[in-house]
């Protein structure tokens, strides 16, 4: 890059050397001159040379060059290097002379558009619908459709007209060799500028490509694919910026959007050295100083500070909506809503009509729980811009959430499909209402508002509801302070995780974010987050693991406690992600046992002042760097002491064939308590039905590491093992082990409630059909199998309940079911019961036991059920689906990759 401006400055200077040919006609030379030089002046202005380009300019204004163009270059030139002035002053000579070009109307337009000079904007209007109808169609270039669309849409036509018309047939235009039309470039970039207006990224993502395919150096196409990539694809999008910067060092875009990357990821140093780089161009760069004012706010909690550089921002244009619009964005990104919404609402008192101002106060009014303002908001977007994908999007969530049913309390407004709400409704405000009273005291918060929390069976909806985008297909509940998304625990998405531990992850959030007034890094809030789901369950949270003892011993991953932030920002994949959690959970855990809880409740209350985190642990604890030193220790310790006579080598190929047995046994006999070959040689002898050697083996391996229960542990393993030798006792003793240290053994639960069925231990079957529950209430089996078993220790309300969700997720003998609930109804609701048998008869018409309840129930005789032991089914049947809704509208996706799977995070 350097040699190619090298070579255009040795260009440049011979241009002002140039002395007019006698053989050309003055005219013919002027336009040749132009056509030689404005591409290579062109080249510098996107490379940042400013001032040579002003230079250059001023003396083709000299030579009386005829194009437009050198007078645009030079006030754009002007205003980039801060001289707002001059360059308003270039643009009105400008305006005055070139009234029928229509590139330089539509130059114009933008730059008095975006430096606040709404009057000469406007006036740009005539002139532009003048030089676009005197535009013959048969004499229009591809270069000309480019301008025709661009003017139109300036002039208020339709978008998809606009590509149809023109930038479409521009499009068609062919490459001649290398050579490209002019025009074809620009019809690319200008249909992904119009794209990315609408919010709609994957195909703003397209036109850029297709733009770099023609011109791979061009900095605008490299700046746009930064910014289409970078909300979902960061690394993607980082390597594009960095490419910008190859071509143009001191871009402007590139350099903001690193800026903004920084701050999102605390690194406010960087942010303030590339801040520097931008005003060593434009000391008066409005956006500059709007970062400036962000970083007085986060980094020092300066607001003076954050004033005087908001109101540096707008000194260029004193009601610029653009400032505060880009300082709310970046402050709701760090869970600052009110501050965000604050800030949009300033942007909209400058410009009641600034649309993108209007949809992130939107945005920022659901994730305060003030809804009821946030959908009017969407919906004047919409209407004013019906090609935006975010505010349709909107609109249909809208329209998908007023389907939902309110469960209300005084704390709390629990929203989600009505058929969910009865199924699993209750649940949800027994445990909120269990970890605002647990935490609230623990925490001495009191919140006095309700907190609103929904739940979502549609990841569309979640992901629009949560980020304003699809995605975050791995995440299971979002906490914005006083408002929790989840996903529902039927949804695909949840898999098999604990939704019960999610809900109490979240509310924790609530606590911690409200405590601090959202003022608190997320490690920290993820950290407590993790630490009191533990404190709540034992088995709820994270443990350590093979994986996590790896981390810290062998690849020493542990990050330093004053860069925790980091841990989430910079991790790799998603191993990384959930060790960060972990390690979070740690430093709290650490906190908490060194220097008891009061500190911690310190600490967040100097967060919620705006004192830094670093500051306020070093402030509550010890110095910093003794902090740090004392954690590692702990944290190490932990490591040692897990699995402490366990070989954690990895045998190598030349010493075991992890395929044959026999070369597995061998390699044992040296190495008995290798980890890896233990659980290698017990998966094996499953495979090959030797039942008491694999149980022989599971045991060596619960021995081993009695606390692991992830993939491939000793316990499961051994009650598969069990199961083929048909010991129905032993496999269950083994899975309540598993199922006492693991709240995600959804499949051991399921064993263990058909085993303790067919024994008739009913409690056993009402513990594990809570656990079961508690990761998808969704399954009709688990509500039957509760029911019956409640049903036999005479607790008849219990049992109506349990009956009353299989019947609603459509069980496979319904008649049955209807009978059970009129045996338990029979005594206090002798009515219902009865409905319930004629409905079971209209489907069952030779049901005995039915026909004679129904007659005792008409003769008067409606005595209390007495416990009798139902009979188990020979087989379970599937799980049944709630009823399906009707299909929501198809939503516009935003692409991008989906964020790195991570559990319940804030």
């Amino acid at each position: 890059m350097m040699q190619r401006l090298v070579a255009l400055l040795m260009i440049l200077a011979a241009i002002f050397a140039a002395v007019p040919s006698p053989l050309r006609a003055q005219a013919d030379y002027k336009r040749y001159f132009d056509e030689d030089n404005l591409p290579k002046v062109r080249e510098i202005f996107n490379q940042g040379r400013y001032d040579i380009v002003i230079q250059v300019c001023e003396y083709a204004d000299r030579r009386g060059q005829p194009s437009w163009e050198w007078r645009v270059l030079h006030f754009e030139a002007l205003a980039a290097i801060g001289q707002y002035e001059e360059a308003y002053d270039e643009a009105k000579k400008t305006a005055d002379r070139f009234r029928e070009d229509l590139g330089a109307l539509l130059r114009l337009h933008r730059f008095f558009k975006t430096h606040g000079h709404k009057e000469d904007a406007d006036a740009r209007f005539a002139d532009l619908n003048a030089a676009a109808r005197a535009m013959p169609k048969k004499d229009r270039t591809t270069l000309d459709l480019v301008h025709l669309g661009e003017a139109a849409l300036i002039l208020g036509a339709d978008p998809a007209k606009v590509l149809e018309q023109y930038f479409g047939p521009a499009k068609m235009a062919k490459r001649k060799g290398k050579e490209v039309p002019p025009g074809l470039l620009e019809a690319h970039l200008a249909s992904a500028r119009l794209a990315e207006a609408k919010e709609d990224l994957k195909k703003a993502g397209e036109e850029y490509a297709a733009a770099l395919r023609l011109a791979p150096n061009d900095t605008e196409a490299l700046f746009g694919m930064a910014k289409v990539l970078f909300p979902n694809d960061r690394e993607a999008g980082a390597t594009y910026l960095e490419k910008t910067r190859a071509e143009a060092p001191l871009h402007f875009g590139a350099l903001l959007l690193q800026t903004e990357s920084a701050i999102n990821f605390e690194q406010y140093e960087a942010a303030t050295e590339l801040l520097n780089l931008v005003e060593s161009v434009n000391p008066r760069h409005p956006e500059a100083h709007a970062y400036r004012a962000i970083l007085a706010e986060l980094e020092r909690n300066d607001h003076a500070a954050f004033e005087q550089a908001r109101q540096t921002a707008l000194s260029v244009w004193k009601d610029n909506p653009e400032i505060d619009y880009l300082i709310g964005r970046v402050l709701s990104r760090k869970y600052r809503y009110q501050e965000g919404a604050e800030a949009q609402q300033r942007a909209l008192a400058f410009d009641p009509g600034f649309l993108p101002a209007k949809l992130q106060l939107a945005l920022d009014y659901l994730r305060l729980g003030r809804v009821d303002e946030a959908w009017p908001l969407a919906k004047e977007v919409a209407a004013a811009d019906p090609y935006n994908v975010l505010a349709f999007n909107l609109e249909v969530l809208e329209k998908e959430i007023a389907s939902f049913a309110s469960v209300k309390t005084p704390d709390f407004i629990i929203r989600l499909p009505p058929e969910e709400a009865e199924i699993y409704g209750d649940r949800v405000v027994e445990i909120l209402t269990e970890a605002k009273n647990t935490l609230g005291a623990k925490y001495g918060l009191t919140i006095d508002h309700p907190t609103l929390v929904e739940f979502y069976p549609d990841q569309q909806d979640f992901a629009i509801r949560s980020f304003g985008s699809l995605g975050g297909d791995g995440l299971l509940g979002v906490c914005f302070g006083s408002v929790v998304t989840m996903n529902s625990p039927g949804s695909i998405t949840a898999a098999k995780s604990n939704w019960e531990a999610t809900l109490w992850h979240e509310y924790c959030h609530v606590i911690t974010l409200t405590a601090t007034n959202n003022k608190m890094p997320r490690w920290l809030s993820e950290g407590i987050s993790v630490y009191e789901e533990k404190q709540r369950q034992a088995n709820w949270g994270q443990e350590m693991n093979p994986d996590y003892r790896k981390m810290i011993l062998e690849d020493k991953a542990l990050t330093p406690v004053s860069e925790m932030s980091q841990a989430f920002f910079q991790a790799k994949d998603s191993m990384a992600v959930m060790f960060a959690y972990y390690q979070s959970m740690l430093v709290v855990e650490h906190l908490v046992n060194t220097h008891g809880l009061e500190k911690l409740r310190a600490i967040l209350a100097d967060l919620g002042e705006g004192v830094l985190v670093n500051d306020a642990i070093a402030r509550h604890t010890v110095p910093m760097e003794e902090f740090e030193k004392a954690f590692a220790l702990f944290a190490t310790k932990l490591a040692e002491s897990y699995g402490p006579g366990v070989d954690w080598t990895k045998p190598k190929p030349e010493e075991m064939n992890p395929r044959v047995i026999l070369s597995i046994a061998t390699y044992l006999k040296d190495h008995p308590n290798n980890f890896e070959a233990r659980r290698l040689l017990t998966e094996q002898l499953l495979q090959v039905k030797n039942w008491d050697a694999a149980i022989e083996s599971a045991d060596a391996l619960i021995t081993l590491l009695p606390d692991y229960t992830g993939q491939g542990n000793g316990y499961t393993l051994k009650a598969l093992a069990l199961r083929g030798k048909e010991d129905a006792a032993g496999e269950a003793a083994v899975l309540e082990l598993l199922a006492a240290r693991s709240a995600e053994a959804f499949q051991a639960y399921q064993r263990l409630i058909e085993v303790n069925f067919e024994k008739g231990n009913w409690d056993g079957v009402i513990a594990n059909a809570a656990r079961g529950l508690a990761i998808n209430p969704f399954t009709e089996r688990i509500h039957y199998c509760s029911g019956c078993a409640h049903e036999a220790k005479a607790q008849p309300a219990l049992a109506v309940r349990s009956f009353e969700n299989a019947l609603r997720l459509n069980p496979a003998n319904p008649s049955e079911v209807r009978f059970r609930l009129a045996r338990n109804l029979k005594g206090d609701d002798p009515a219902a019961a009865k409905r319930h048998l004629l409905d079971a008869l209209a489907d069952s018409p030779r049901y005995r036991e039915a026909h004679g309840m129904l007659i005792d129930i008409v003769d008067g005789r409606t005595t209390a059920p007495v416990a009798a032991p139902p009979a188990a089914p020979a087989t379970s049947p599937a799980p049944a689906p709630v009823a399906p809704k009707d299909e929501p509208p198809k939503r516009v996706p935003l692409p991008g990759a989906a964020p790195t799977p991570v559990p319940a995070p804030q």
